[in-house]
This record gives structure tokens, sequence and C-alpha cells, in this order.
């Protein structure tokens, strides 16, 4: 299918938003695409690509408002709630992030799912008005594409793509709805597009660190002969960005300067409570190291609320008798930074050390592309800047876009325009199937659950069976080229069986691999009808699994040997909100 537009959605967890633009006929080039990159919202303080990730609820559970409107709803003191950082929900490792007092991001993916596919739907709609409303386009001549965190596995992509689905995106047809990883789209806009200020990718070794809200994803490419872009070493990253800077102000300046009694009262007037964070977001964006003491003044509004609790007088007493504002010394404003510039220096210098080790990298160079929003920070950039130089004096570049904040954005636009742009990349984990072997005279028959697998001999009678081994069908760290297919070929136990079952592993581990391997955990089971063979000899009942790796998810092809039907189904992830 010819598309006439392509758009972008940016989902993250402080802001998201969309890009788009129109395919000029038989043409093909990225320089002849116009990239529309609407920065204009509703009650926002300022331009930006990127409107907040907020919704305001009423009390019935409705998203009343959304964006930089929901906050100014919760700000008036409108009845119903406030909800956040919601996307956080939906990492696995981030899914107990009640217990962590210090994270500020509470949720689980069944909350979020809901909440994320309010969101999309509003953002949907913001796009819609602009492409089909003011651009005269139909909605079926748009292909989308959605950007999601490199460190997320196949379980958080396939939540984001449910989420998109109740939110009105085409997300049963996965050539309107493509995913992208952030990092790789900012590598494809760097690679493309002359806004970027790079000058292209050449031959060059290239990491490209895509600094966030709410996380930092790290992924190293090359770019070959054909243009296409190679992934060099499977994406890495962590929960480091910019919101959780916000968070240790809050625990460590506010509270305890305050006073516990008057910063819950503060927490409890969510108005005055944004008026601080909004000045402290501010000085954070704009800080550089060797700043001054910087100061957030405290309303009339707010002294009223703190000064029943000691609040004032608190403050006073911990600032030297300054009590209409909050004092911040430089030392304090760097160990705020620290928590997130200190683990990020460690992660690029990690991925720079293990691509240097390969002598073609080390003796061509490399170079670091810092994007994203928070990658606008002079702090964040002079401290990775200075680490790289310490650590690396030689080889090792840092660049920076004009326009940092686009990149994910624009790149996105450009991936979907011409997805085979990736070549191939790096299994972030090894991905098998679950089997259990019986050995016997030399041979071995696989078996997994109610499903056989065919082995290397048919083995006829009882046997000792060993369970929950996997059969890799993608080693961890191998290049898979996109597209590539690997088969898993299975029978049923009897004539009578109905259905086969397969169990998909993710493990981070090459050898000794079974399902009690330190990591291992279920993705999810794939599940073929068989009905229609029911009464046939078992040999005569075949399929064959042809997985599809390289790409941003997983596919799932069926072929029947004996009629040789396909048909594409999908992996049912294992734990996946109804």
């Amino acid at each position: 299918m010819t598309y006439r537009v392509v758009a972008a959605i940016d989902f993250g967890t402080h802001g998201s938003g969309f890009a788009w633009a129109v395919l000029p006929a038989g043409a093909d080039a990225p320089g002849e695409r116009q990239i529309d990159y609407p920065d204009q919202w509703d009650d926002a303080p300022l331009t930006y690509p990127k409107n907040l990730s907020a919704l305001f609820l009423d009390p019935d559970g409705n998203d009343r408002h959304w964006g930089y409107s929901a906050r100014r709803a919760s700000a008036a003191e409108e009845e119903g709630r406030l909800e956040h950082g919601f996307k956080m929900w939906l990492r696995r490792e981030g899914r107990d992030a009640a217990r962590d007092p210090g994270a500020g991001l509470v949720g689980t993916p069944e909350r979020a799912v809901p909440l994320i596919a309010a969101y999309l739907r509003r953002l949907r709609g913001a796009a819609l008005d602009r492409i089909v409303g003011g651009g005269g386009f139909l909605e079926s001549d748009i292909r989308w594409c959605l950007t999601v965190p490199a460190i997320w596995e196949p379980e958080e992509r396939n939540l984001m793509r449910e989420a998109a689905r109740q939110a009105g995106f085409p997300a049963h047809d996965r050539n309107r709805l493509i995913l992208v990883t952030e990092p790789e789209a900012a590598t494809v806009y760097c690679a493309q597009d002359a806004a970027a200020g790079i000058g292209g990718l050449g031959s060059l070794a290239t990491l490209v660190v895509d600094c966030g809200g709410g996380t930092v994803d790290i992924a190293a490419y090359r770019c070959r002969r054909d243009g296409s872009l190679e992934q060099l070493r499977p994406p890495s990253g962590g929960k480091l960005g910019s919101n959780f800077i916000n968070r240790r102000f809050q625990v460590q300046v506010l509270r305890p300067r305050l006073g516990q009694a008057a910063f819950k009262a503060l927490e409890a007037a969510p108005a005055q409570l944004m008026e601080l964070m909004d000045a402290f977001e501010r000085l954070k964006t704009g800080f550089r190291d060797g700043d001054s003491a910087v100061r957030i003044p405290i309303s009339l509004k707010a002294s009223r609320i703190i000064d029943p609790h000691g609040g004032s007088q608190r403050l006073a007493a911990e600032q030297q008798g300054v009590d209409d504002h909050i004092v911040i010394e430089p030392d304090v404003m760097r160990g705020l930074f620290q928590g997130t510039t200190e683990p990020l220096q460690k992660l690029v210098s990690t991925q720079i050390r293990e691509l240097l080790a390969d002598p073609a990298v080390a003796a061509e160079g490399l170079r670091v592309i810092l994007v994203g929003g928070f990658a606008q920070s002079p702090y964040v950039q002079s401290r990775l800047g200075q680490h790289i130089d310490k650590e690396f004096p030689a080889g090792v570049q840092l660049m920076i876009p004009p326009n940092p904040s686009r990149a994910v954005l624009g790149g996105a636009v450009h991936y979907a325009c011409r997805p085979e742009v990736v070549h191939s990349r790096r299994a972030s984990h090894t991905y098998a199937v679950e089997v259990s072997t019986r050995r016997r005279f030399g041979g071995v028959l696989r078996e997994s659950g109610a499903v056989r697998a065919l082995g290397i001999t048919r083995v006829r009678g009882q046997g000792a069976f060993r369970d929950g081994v996997l059969d890799p069908l993608v080693l961890m760290g191998e290049s898979v080229r996109v597209g590539s297919e690997r088969t898993h070929s299975l029978l049923p136990l009897s004539k009578e069986q109905s259905e086969l079952e397969v169990a998909l592993y993710a493990v981070p581990a090459v050898k000794g691999l079974t399902v009690k391997t330190p990591g291992a955990r279920l993705l999810g089971t794939v599940v073929v009808d068989i009905r229609d063979s029911v009464g046939e000899d078992v040999e005569d009942r075949v399929v064959d699994l042809h997985f599809t790796f390289g790409g941003t998810e997983i596919g799932v092809t069926v072929v029947n040997r004996r009629t040789q039907a396909r048909l594409d189904t999908v992996v049912e992830f294992a734990g996946v909100p109804e």
C-alpha cells in the first residue's frame, strides 16, 4: 500500500508530541520531506514540540483535560485528580515503583494502559485535526509510527500497541502502525535530516544517547555503504530521566527544609506546589556548572499554607534567615543532578569501551550524539563532555544537534517513510522456546508441554525426560537482519490433539539455557489451532512456526505442512492486562 502521509507519535514520560510529512509523489529522498512539528498547546507556558504528558480525570474517571490544560485544571482545584508519569508504569522493573519512595512513580500496567490510551486518543485527535482537517487528507492515507524506549522488552512494546489500539490507531495492521525505538529514530534523524546539523553519519560508529524525562536510552549504529544502518551493540539505558531530578528536589530540599507537616500541606495544594516546581524546572534546565546560588520565590498563597505547620520558621532556620525563597546552593544543585549524570557517564563509558574493543572502530574513531529534551541542559552537556574528554582523550567526539528535542520525532517520520533504512539489530536477549528432551539410542526428541518438536531422531517407547530445556532461536548479542526468520517445527502427541502451544522465553545468557537460568522469563505463548487435522496420523500433522526477528517487534507465521496454509499470528504475552 502507498501512503500519502506519515505521522510520528512520540509519547514520553514528561512530554509528548507528533510530527508529520506529506510524501511527494514519485519522490523518496529525505531532503524532499517537509516535516511539520506542531509546537502550540493550550495553556502551555512556551512554544515547544511536546505537550505535557498528563491527564485530569473527573470523579467518574473520564479524561476531562489533557496536557498543560490538565495541570491548569488541577491548579484551579477542579473536582477530580491529575495523573502523570504513567508511561513508566509499563516498565517491568518499574512495576514495583510504589516501594521506592524516591521514585515518585507509582502504578501498574493495569492502571497505565487505559491512561496511556486516553492520552494517545487526545494526541491522535490533535494530529488528525492538522492532517485531515487542515491538510485535506483521509485518515486511511496515514501511516503512523509510534516511538518506544530501546530498553523496553517485547512485553512493554506490546502493551503500547494495545494502548494505541484502544486509542483508535490501526494497531491491528502492523504496516499502518509501526514501532521504532527512540534512539534508533534519533539516529535516522542524524543520518538523513540536514536540520540535525551532523552532516550525516558517514562510516563512523555512532553512539546515540537519548535523554528524556523518564529514561535514558543508548544505542550504537554504523551507516553501511548502501545507506542503511546496522546496530553495533544491544541497547542499554535506565531510569535516569530529568523527572527524577525534580523528585530529588522535593525529597532532598523541599521536605527537609519545610518540615514533614508543611511539605504534606503543600502537596495537598497542587497549584502552589506546581508553581514551585515550574520555577525549579526553569532553573534546572538553564543551570550551568559554576553558577551561583539560585532562588525560587515562595508565593503569598504558599506561605499561608506552610506557616500553620511551622514551614516558614523552619525554612528561615535552615537558610540563614531567608524564609521567602528556596535558596539552592551550587553544590546542592550539582548533588541533585549527580544521581543522573554519574550513572549516565558510566553507561556511556561502558558502551564506548565495548565499541572501541573493535579494532576497526578504534582506528576510525567514534562519535557520541546527545539528543532528547534533557539533552538541552547545559550542565548535562558539560558533565558528559568533560567526562568523555577525560576518559577518552582521542578518537571520541561529542556532538549535539541544534534542536535535540526534535530528533526522535523527526527521525520517526523518516523511519516511517522507509523502515528498511535499518538493516540489522542486535538481540538484547536470547529468545528461545521451551522444550523437553528425551535421550535414547543417541537420538533426541524435543517436546514442549503438550507439543513435540521434531528432533534428530524419532524415538519410540519410554525414556528419561529432562523438562524445561530452552531451544534458542536467536542468541543474545547476535546481529539479526531485519525480517530474519527462525523456524521451530512441531507435531502433536496424538491424533486427537486439537491445538499446539509453544512457550517463548527471553534469557540474558547464551549457554546452559533452561527455564531456571537466572533472569529467564516467560514472554508468552503461541497457540496453533490444528482441529482441521484431528484423527490423521501424527506424522502428517507437522506445523512450522516461523518467528520473525530483527524488527521492533517479534512476528510469528504458522505454516501447516500438510496444506501449506499460512497464518500470521501473535505471541500472547504473559501478564498482559485485559
